[in-house]
């Protein structure tokens, strides 16, 4: 019986042996690959100093040759499985090691007689058996002197290649989970005073903190309407002495009701740790944009290519100006310009232009409200060569086009041009709407509303921000469009209403303090912004631009590309009009309009023809100076002369040759 025992005791210290082997091998290769990819002069660029580094030689010999025998017995089967995590972490790991290729041989074979001796050293003093849980480590405090700017980095870079910003661009911090309970329970104990007080049967439970607020459970007692809650909103906000508080009544999907209230000490989301958190990397949206983070503490990231189109709204200095650079630096994180094209829109010539290098825009960032109308109408006629092109293809939508099998042939549209193996998406970005919408307001509408109806199998999709929501600038044709929605700090309870259908806004905190609508229409989730600071988006910017920088296209060839605009809906763009063709254009179906419907009144042709009353007025006059109507008899309502519209053209032009 002891035999027996002392078998299976040797048995489990063997094993035992093997665990903390494997254990020290991992450790050791943990601590390799963080000096290998901190070692690069990018680190330094940013601020940081060169970490102590890792002798490699010692890594390679502690191992056992059965199990290790080169650095890529190790690197290549940790690659294959993160691809399972997504593409563009694949190609951030490239990127590490790329930049330890461009460096890393110059360093090592200048330390090479030191990491020899070191391994040597460490060699002899290593036990028998193989384990030895001390690691030795080597500070090198001279500056690298191989190629320290990051225009050397990515001037390196082999011709044709895309590097995406790497993580360390961007500002991280140890975040720090541990709940203030003594806050908590205080809070608590004054909300179920309060219900108290106001002979509420309900019971206070669970508190759940997120990074701005804490929401706390409430049951409430049988036969005790859940609404009545709602109505001590304030009494509650007077009795915790909050700046404001959301009430939840019920919690969607659950048995009870929420208080939402902030907290003493709110924390910073950074766009940084979120680009280094698993959401990110794990998720397989086709177009993601960081949101921030909820009130579970878990990282937020929609997929604008299901939104598909974006509506941000709130009061001046809530975060929306953040939120869409934070939309922005995600996109351009995630996507190189081949597959990623931008148009941003800055009426107020002060938030954007820090893009204006970047090799993502399609042209260069737009302030003046008449280049916008000319960039609405080019969208809108690329969006239907787009859909000629995938006609062609004979797919559906921009991913089974750019995933399709590589053409053996050249295939060319209906402008006789080759259609390409990939076409990028275009995402168009307006920073205030309301300062156009003051400007063009039935041409912006009218393009707004073609674009999100029909372009999101063709890979377009549309952010707007504005900082009035009032209904003369998100109007029901915009508001029907843009399902998806984001409402910051609102001014009163019709703000929030014209944003989310619905209260709550008014309640926020500001700073980054968000509703999100998402496009299921379902409940408001309620999200703290990740925020990006500027000295991040110059970082990110010089990084991309140094990467051949590509000019945006001229606005000119983009003119060009755009035919008159909107013949396709049979109406004009303003009541002004130059020259004999777009007259007589406008005569021709003024015409048709009254022989189809026998309808001749000044007020009917103006809501036919999309044109003021003036217009309207001076057709009718000209058609009665040619005999096509005659007088007005009573209303509005003249006599039709001609048989015909044919009769009528001939009539016309015979006078005009006359």
């Amino acid at each position: 019986m002891s035999t027996e025992k002392s078998i299976e005791h040797r048995s489990f210290g063997d094993t035992l042996t093997d665990v903390f082997h494997e254990f020290s091998i991992l450790l050791r290769y943990m601590r390799f690959r963080i000096a290998e990819r901190l070692r690069s002069p990018l680190w330094r660029f940013i601020g940081g100093q060169r970490p102590v580094e890792y002798d490699e030689v010692d890594l390679l010999e502690t191992a056992a040759p059965e199990q290790m025998q080169k650095p890529e017995d190790v690197l290549i089967p940790l690659r294959k499985e993160q691809k399972a995590d997504g593409v563009n972490e694949q190609a951030q790991l490239q990127n590490s090691k790329r930049l330890l290729d461009m460096f890393g041989a110059k360093f090592n074979a200048r330390e090479s007689s030191k990491r020899e001796a070191a391994a040597k050293a460490s060699k002899a003093s290593r036990s028998s058996d193989g384990l030895q849980m001390e690691f030795d480590f080597s500070t090198q405090n001279e500056p690298v002197d191989e190629l320290d700017s990051m225009e050397d980095i990515v001037y390196s870079l082999p011709e044709g290649e895309y590097m995406l910003p790497p993580f360390p661009l961007f500002e991280t911090k140890e975040e720090d989970d541990a709940i203030d309970s003594e806050e908590i329970d205080a809070t608590r104990k004054s909300i179920q005073d309060c219900l108290d007080n106001f002979s509420f049967d309900a019971e206070v439970g669970d508190a759940i903190h997120g990074p701005t607020v804490t929401l706390y459970k409430v049951s409430v007692g049988k036969g005790v309407r859940v609404a009545t809650i709602a109505s001590l909103d304030k009494d509650i906000e007077m009795a915790l002495s909050a700046p404001s508080l959301r009430i939840l009544a019920p919690v969607s999907g659950t048995t009870y009701a929420g208080i939402e209230v902030p907290n003493q000490k709110p924390s910073i989301v950074l766009c940084g740790n979120i680009l280094n958190g698993r959401a990110w990397h794990q998720t397989k949206a086709q177009l993601p944009l960081i949101l921030g983070r909820d009130i579970n503490g878990n990282d937020v990231v929609m997929d604008l290519s299901k939104a598909p189109h974006l509506l941000v709204a709130g009061a001046t200095g809530t975060g929306k100006s953040v939120c869409l650079n934070t939309f922005i630096v995600s996109m351009i994180s995630r996507f190189s310009p081949e597959d990623l094209k931008l148009m941003l829109v800055d009426p107020k010539r002060v938030e954007m232009q820090a893009y204006n290098t970047l090799p993502h825009l399609l042209v260069p960032v737009i302030n003046d409200v008449e280049v916008v109308l000319i960039a609405l109408r080019w969208l809108c006629y690329e969006m239907e060569r787009r859909y000629a092109v995938l006609g062609k293809v004979g797919v559906k939508k921009l991913s089974e086009f750019n995933s399709r099998p590589k053409m053996t042939e050249e295939i060319f549209d209906n402008e006789n041009k080759p259609i390409p193996q990939k076409m990028p998406f275009i995402v168009l970005v307006i920073d205030e709407l309301a300062d156009i919408m003051i400007t063009a307001k039935r041409e912006v509408e009218m393009c707004l509303g073609r674009l999100a109806a029909k372009s999101r199998a063709v890979g377009i999709h549309v952010i707007v921000a504005t900082q009035r929501p009032s209904v003369d600038v998100l109007t029901g044709t915009i508001k029907s469009n843009f399902p998806t929605r984001i409402a910051f700090r609102a001014a009163t309870q019709i703000d929030s209403r014209t944003i989310l259908d619905g209260m709550g806004a008014e309640s926020l905190l500001g700073k980054g303090d968000m509703l999100f609508k998402s496009p299921s229409g379902a409940d408001l989730q309620r999200i703290q912004g990740a925020m990006v600071t500027d000295e991040e988006i110059e970082k990110v910017v010089k990084f991309c631009s140094c990467q051949g920088y590509m000019p945006p296209r001229n606005f000119e060839s983009i003119k060009n590309s755009v035919t008159v605009t909107n013949n396709d809906e049979g109406k004009v763009d303003s009541d002004d009009y130059s020259g004999s063709d777009a007259k007589d254009d406008l005569m021709s179906k003024a015409i048709e309009i009254i022989f189809q419907t026998r309808k001749s009144s000044i007020s009917y042709l103006q809501r036919s023809l999309g044109i003021g009353y003036n217009k309207a007025a001076s057709l009718v006059d000209e058609m009665e100076k040619h005999g096509i109507l005659g007088p007005e008899v009573v209303k509005g309502k003249r006599e039709i002369i001609p048989e015909s519209a044919e009769e009528a053209m001939r009539m016309l032009e015979n006078d005009n040759n006359d």
